[in-house]
């Protein structure tokens, strides 16, 4: 018999216009980050937090706000595929990116299958 997965958390990382929709939708595990850190304190205390999220074996899933992309990049390239971390766009950066070609790039990457929509 198979044993079936177990049910994992979703936390995510942002300010608080970025995190208020996802409490909306029922994500009870938030980090709020404030907008005015300088950027080497920002890089640092994301540095840390996702170290601990990655020890945390209820983490499943780290949404982070996109614009914090590239201060974690190095981060992440030094850490393991799970948990799974997904970068979105708050409403203010969705009309500064290519979100579609975004997303087929993210999904190309996790599961190695290119897909058209």
């Amino acid at each position: 018999m198979s044993r079936l997965p177990s049910k994992k958390d979703v936390v995510v990382i942002g300010d608080l216009s970025f995190i208020n929709g996802f409490k909306l939708a029922g994500v009870r595990r938030f980090f709020e980050i404030s907008e005015g850190e300088n950027i080497s304190e920002l890089k640092k205390e994301l540095g840390e937090l996702l170290t601990k999220l990655y020890e945390d074996p209820s983490v499943g899933i780290i949404v982070i706000q996109y614009r914090f992309r590239d201060l974690i990049a190095d981060k992440l390239q030094k850490m393991g595929r799970e948990p799974l971390v997904v970068f979105v766009p708050s409403s203010k950066e969705a009309s500064k990116i290519d979100v579609r070609d975004y997303y087929l790039r993210m999904i190309k990457s996790y599961l190695g299958v290119s897909i058209e929509v």
